[in-house]
């Protein structure tokens, strides 16, 4: 294995982990499935921002999958697992930016955490409604994963100005 190789497989797993501490660190919610608030979604927004599609869907899919797993939300698993992934993927394609590199667009940041909004608002409303409750009883988790979503308006900003740490860069292109 190349060197290269090592530093990407590190990399990616230390982003995980960073998304399934940053999980940990909520409050649980009143919903009909039961919500859980928590910083793990402006980490994953960092992430996808600054680190880029891949390495924002899988440390969105996996860390917030196993964070599930791991915890009382094992029911919410599967759709942690395709939700944050989905997000994490869009997220990131979004904030590339050819001429001021990934994440150096604060307004591509932005569309991205909109468009962010939309998958996990859509997602999670669905994954609920089909898997765990009702379509109606499903509403009452949106206004939580807003607020949620609110904090993580933060998340373009600190990757817009991570936009210049060229550390970052020299391990995405290895």
């Amino acid at each position: 294995m190349r060197n290269k190789d090592v530093i990407r497989i590190v990399l990616a797993a230390m982003l995980i982990t960073m998304v399934y501490v940053a999980t940990y660190i909520g409050i649980p919610l009143p919903s009909a499935a039961g919500g859980y608030m928590h910083f793990g979604t402006v980490v994953l927004l960092v992430i996808a921002m600054r680190f880029g599609k891949y390495y924002g869907a899988m440390a969105g899919g996996i860390g917030m999958a196993l964070f599930d797993i791991l915890s009382a939300y094992t029911a919410w698993a599967p759709g942690t697992f395709v939700v944050r992934f989905t997000m994490g993927y869009v997220i990131g394609w979004i904030a590339q930016d050819n001429n001021l590199g990934q994440g150096g667009n604060l307004i591509k940041n932005l569309i991205g955490w909109f468009f962010g909004l939309v998958i996990m608002i859509i997602g999670y409303y669905l994954y609920e409604a089909i898997f765990l409750t009702t379509f109606t009883a499903a509403l009452a988790s949106i206004p939580g994963n807003l607020v949620q979503f609110g904090i993580g308006l933060a998340a373009p900003f600190i990757a817009y100005g991570m936009k210049d740490i060229k550390q970052i860069d020299e391990l995405l292109q290895g």
